[in-house]
C-alpha cells in the first residue's frame, strides 16, 4: 500500500472518530436530558410535558384541597386581626381608606360555598381579602387604597361567608333579597361587573382594580403594581400611558410557547439562540478544542436542545424567574380571555362600563370576549403582566357551574 493512501485512510479515520465523539456527546447530552434528568425534576412540576402525564385527577383534586386549606388557615387570622384592629380603634385606619383613593381594589364574589358536596367549604373570598390585606401592611406602598366587597349574589342572605365580612370591609350589595327572575348567566356576570366598577368609581378612586373572588394574590403584587402605574410624587397622580387596561392574570395553560400571541414564538428562539450559542463555546473550548467539526451545526444542535428543554420545562415555570425583580416583569400585548384580575385606570372603567351596556352576553360570547372586541374596535390601548400576579383558586365555576381544574380553566 502506497504512503498516500495510509496517509489519507489514517485522516478518514480520525475524522470519523472525531464525528463519533460528537455523535456521542450529543446523543448523551440529549438522552440524560430528556429521559432521566427532567422526569426526574419536572415530576411535581405543573405545566411541564411531564407533570399532567404522570398525576391522575384524583391525586390532583386532593393536592389541590390541600393547597386551599392552608390558605385559608393563615388569612382566616390576618382577617380575625384586622377586624380586631378596627373594633379597638373604633374607625377606619390609615391601612385602607373608603374614598378619594389612588386605587380602588374591588373584589367581586358570589357564593361558591354551597356548591361543593360533603360540605367542604373553600371560602375563596376570605382568602383573597386576606391576603390583600397582608400585602398592603407588609408591603412599602406609596399609594392610597381601597378594599371593596361586592356582591352580586342572586340569594345574599344566604352566602353567609360575605356576610360575616361586611362589618370590616366596605360592601357593595347588588341585591338585597333572594333574585327569582331568570338572567343569562353570561348576561348577568357583565351587569354584575358594570355594577362593581360604577360602585368603585362612586368613591372616587383613579384606579379601579376588579378582583373575582377565587383570585389569590401574589406576595409582590403592590411591588409591581405601583411600578405600572409609574407614580409621580411631584404631580401626584398616576400615569398610565392611556392604557385602558391592565390584565394581572391570564389562564396558565394559555401562556405556552405555543401559542397565537406574537410574542410567544420570537421568545423561543430567542432563549434557544442565546443558551445555544454560551453551550457551542464551551463544547468547542472543552470538548473539541483541537477539532476541525462544524461550528454551525454545533450551534444548531445546541439552539435545538435549549428550545426543546425551554418547551419541555414550559414557559410558564420559566418565566417565574422574573420575580427575581420588579424591574424584570414582561409587558405584552392583552389576550382576549379572563377577567379574574384587571385594573382600569379611571376614563378606561368609564369607557368601558359604557360600551359593555351596550351589549348583550350570552353563551360563546362573555365579558372577556365583549372587553376585547371594544377594545379592538375602538383602538384602545391594553396591556398583561407577566409572570401572573395572581393564583386562580376556583375549584367551582360558576359560569361553566360545575367543577374545575383552575390551572386549566379561566373561571
Amino acid at each position: 500500500m502506497s504512503p498516500g493512501v495510509t496517509l489519507f485512510q489514517k485522516c478518514r479515520a480520525l475524522l470519523c472518530q472525531r464525528r463519533s465523539q460528537v455523535i456521542r456527546f450529543y446523543f448523551l447530552l440529549y438522552g440524560t436530558t430528556f429521559f432521566l434528568v427532567l422526569p426526574l425534576l419536572c415530576l411535581d412540576l405543573r405545566h411541564s410535558v411531564y407533570y399532567f402525564r404522570l398525576k391522575s385527577s384524583n391525586q390532583e383534586g386532593i393536592r389541590l384541597q390541600r393547597e386551599n386549606d392552608q390558605r385559608l388557615a393563615k388569612t382566616q387570622q390576618i382577617i380575625q386581626m384586622y377586624a380586631e384592629s378596627l373594633s379597638k380603634s373604633n374607625k377606619s385606619t390609615p391601612l385602607l381608606h373608603s374614598e378619594n383613593i389612588d386605587v380602588g381594589i374591588t373584589v367581586v364574589t358570589v357564593s361558591r360555598n354551597r356548591r361543593y358536596k360533603g360540605g367542604y367549604q373553600p371560602r375563596h373570598l376570605t382568602q383573597g381579602l386576606g391576603r390583600l390585606v397582608d400585602l398592603i401592611n407588609t408591603s412599602n406602598t406609596e399609594l392610597k387604597y381601597g378594599i371593596f366587597l361586592c356582591n352580586v349574589d342572586g340569594d345574599p342572605d344566604s352566602y353567609h361567608e360575605a356576610k360575616s365580612l361586611n362589618s370590616t370591609f366596605t360592601t357593595f350589595q347588588k341585591f338585597k333579597e333572594k333574585q327569582t327572575k331568570f338572567v343569562d348567566i353570561f348576561e348577568k356576570e357583565k351587569l354584575d361587573y358594570i355594577y362593581c366598577i360604577e360602585e368603585t368609581l362612586k368613591r372616587n378612586a383613579s384606579n379601579v382594580f376588579m378582583i373575582e373572588d377565587d383570585s389569590y394574590p401574589h406576595y409582590d403584587l403592590f411591588i409591581v403594581l405601583e411600578k405600572v402605574l409609574k407614580y409621580d410624587k411631584q404631580k401626584e397622580k398616576l400615569k398610565t400611558n392611556n392604557v385602558t387596561f391592565i390584565k394581572f392574570y391570564h389562564p396558565e395553560r394559555l401562556l405556552g410557547y405555543i401559542s397565537l400571541e406574537m410574542e410567544r414564538l420570537p421568545e423561543l428562539i430567542a432563549f434557544g439562540a442565546v443558551f445555544g450559542t454560551v453551550l457551542t463555546v464551551l463544547v468547542m473550548f472543552c470538548l473539541f478544542k483541537e477539532s476541525d467539526q462544524n461550528v454551525q451545526l454545533l450551534w444548531l444542535l445546541n439552539v435545538i436542545y435549549f428550545s426543546l428543554l425551554a418547551l419541555a420545562i414550559g414557559r410558564v415555570n420559566l418565566i417565574e424567574l422574573r420575580r427575581f425583580s420588579a424591574h424584570m416583569y414582561q409587558f405584552t400585548q392583552s389576550p382576549s380571555c379572563c377577567t379574574q384580575a384587571m385594573l382600569f385606570p379611571q376614563d378606561g372603567a368609564m369607557s368601558m362600563v359604557k360600551h359593555l351596556k351596550e351589549v348583550t352576553c350570552k353563551t360563546g360570547y362573555g365579558k372577556d370576549t365583549a372587553l376585547e372586541e371594544i377594545r379592538r374596535r375602538g383602538h384602545y390601548k391594553a396591556l398583561m403582566v407577566q409572570p401572573n400576579l395572581f393564583i386562580h383558586t376556583g375549584l367551582f365555576s360558576t359560569v361553566r357551574q360545575r367543577m374545575v381544574n383552575p390551572y386549566l380553566l379561566g373561571k
